[in-house]
């Protein structure tokens, strides 16, 4: 399936909302803040899917209108909602740009659909699960009770805590080396040999219901007859009771999740991968991986529809990389995926789509920063500028933004209010390029820091338009946003001051020591001090004590100064 366009109209903030996803291969990645409208996306393509697969049901209609398009088996498909006359919402069916009957695209309708749509949310939200995947939960259930042979298959799922056994279980069961390797990394164990499984089985239920598919199931499961067995995974393998794991985690699904208890016949399921710990002692982060992966390996095809709210959401910073790696592994998967976390934002870059209050940030500010940085912001760099709430610092280079990062966590009891987005602008000749480009946002404050040195100051002279005193300038308001030098440590006499400067000058000669005293080429090799000294400075300051960024205070102390004018200017 290929996802091309979403127009959305009157469905909370989005109003006359459309997202083109024509370009997108595979993966679109919703960025935003809390409010932007990335989370209602998803919502509206549930209730434009629950409305599609319920299409004879008219109480499971969207109450919006829409628009959507998209690509199955080689056939263009568009499904309009739209408002006529009477303020009626009535149905038009497209495919291949011709327009045919709803009795017509009704026909077969099970292959003009996605296989499935499969949804992951970040929180428990148990008002989505009412109003839209419930209501298909419901039909598989009832069909799948009656299926002696054959396995019908959920139209929409909805993965939360309730399928956490059930899909660890499914991907231990799973002989293919990438769910092994996954399985093993995940339990920090190195084999799956003394991983066990307990099934606690409803006798009453198994004895009464009607023989179907999921009874001779849970019965061969249950060969014994009691009320429960521990069993490990390779005998489980062994038995053959499914074909894959799809058929798997669905008999279980039938078996365990039901919600009526009457047709419950697995109470539940425990899994002992050593020394007693099971699938409660992960952490929720841990968790989230077995759900993602399950969704993306288990349950879903390449005509599916996957929509990830906040993946990455408990997931530990350093682990954030394997989501992008695992859906890297999928690419033929249809995939929208929500997230405000900049470590993701980092991972995906170009397949990233900027929401601000309902509306797709247009590109024609994208395009003056492509422009006027060429290749020294990133994509995501580019957005934090357009899309971040927080202040904006713009900094020479990179290495400027690690410095002030680390020094802002260590002071950070002492600048509770401080908190930015950085951009790196390549250098101080491009500055000129940002000024009157961008519109701060309300209560924002965007500053451009220059080193006090001869580059400086002529990067003063090129955005002001006449010469500055690089010695005496502090900060100057500028079109819609500051102009700042470096403020000078307590005790520093010297005329150039850089951000290096603000460390101890311990520090610094310490640093040009040792590289001096490493360096065995010849004379005409012998290194360049300040440049090795600023290569290696990023890394080595993050391990530096609290006081050894003392001189900050003053960079701090200059911006806290700065948006208090600007306070009082708005």
């Amino acid at each position: 399936m290929k996802l091309k366009r979403i127009w959305v109209n009157g469905f909370k903030n989005l109003n006359d909302f459309e997202l083109d996803l024509s370009q997108n291969i595979g993966l679109s990645v919703l960025i935003g803040n809390n409010g932007s409208g990335k989370s209602n996306v998803l919502e509206a393509m549930s209730a434009i899917f629950t409305g599609l697969f319920k299409l004879s049901t008219p109480q499971r209609k969207p109450t919006f209108e829409y628009e959507i398009e998209y690509e199955l088996n080689e056939i263009a498909y568009k499904v309009t909602l739209k408002r006529r006359g009477n303020d009626d919402l009535v149905y038009s069916f497209f495919e291949n740009n011709s327009q045919v009957q709803k009795r017509e695209f009704e026909i077969d309708i099970i292959d003009k659909l996605p296989d499935n749509l499969i949804a992951l949310y970040s929180g428990e939200e148990l008002r989505l699960w009412d109003t839209y995947y419930r209501h298909l939960y419901s039909d598989f259930m009832t069909e799948i009770r009656g299926a002696f042979q054959g396995l019908p298959s959920p139209r929409l799922m909805y993965l939360n805590k309730d399928y956490w056994n059930i899909s660890l279980l499914t991907l231990l069961y799973s002989t293919l080396d990438n769910n092994i390797e996954f399985c093993k990394k995940l339990l920090k164990i190195d084999s799956l040999d003394d991983v066990t499984i307990r099934f606690n089985f409803n006798q009453d239920n198994l004895t009464n219901f009607t023989e179907n598919s999921i009874v001779n199931f849970v019965k061969s499961l249950n060969s014994d007859d009691g009320e429960s067995i521990t069993i490990g995974i390779q005998s489980l393998r062994d038995n053959q009771l499914v074909s894959g794991e799809r058929e798997l985690f669905l008999k279980l699904m039938a078996a365990v999740m039901d919600k009526q208890s009457r047709y419950k016949l697995i109470e539940n399921i425990t899994i002992n991968f050593g020394n007693d710990l099971t699938t409660e002692s992960l952490s929720e982060g841990e968790k989230k991986q077995i759900l993602l992966r399950s969704a993306l390996e288990i349950l879903a095809t390449p005509n599916s529809l996957i929509l990830f709210d906040e993946p990455d959401s408990h997931i530990h910073v350093a682990n954030k990389g394997q989501i992008k790696s695992m859906l890297d592994e999928y690419e033929n998967r249809e995939t929208i995926l929500t997230t405000h976390s900049p470590t993701l934002m980092h991972k995906f870059d170009s397949q990233l789509i900027y929401l601000d209050k309902g509306e797709v940030q247009g590109n024609e500010k994208l395009e003056i920063l492509k422009a006027i940085s060429g290749n020294s912001m990133s994509y995501t760099e580019q957005q934090i500028l357009l899309n971040s709430d927080h202040d904006i610092l713009l900094v020479e280079g990179k290495t400027d933004v690690e410095y002030i990062k680390v020094a802002l966590e260590k002071l950070k009891d002492e600048y509770l209010g401080l908190n930015f987005g950085y951009i790196p602008f390549g250098g101080t000749d491009q500055l000129q390029h940002f000024i009157g480009q961008f519109e701060p946002k309300d209560g924002q404050t965007i500053i451009a820091l220059l080193d006090r040195d001869p580059a400086g100051g002529k990067a003063l002279k090129q955005v002001f338009g006449a010469q500055r005193d690089i010695n005496s300038f502090s900060f100057e308001s500028l079109q819609n946003m500051y102009v700042a030098v470096y403020p000078k440590k307590d005790g520093y006499t010297n005329d150039r001051f850089l951000v290096e400067d603000y460390f101890h000058g311990p520090i610094i000669d310490d640093m040009a020591k040792e590289i001096i005293e490493n360096h065995t080429d010849s004379f005409s090799g012998y290194p360049n001090i300040a440049k090795q000294i600023k290569n290696n400075l990023p890394t080595k300051c993050k391990k530096f004590d609290k006081e050894e960024f003392a001189g900050f205070r003053k960079l701090f102390d200059l911006i806290v100064n700065i948006k208090t004018s600007n306070e009082v200017v708005t």
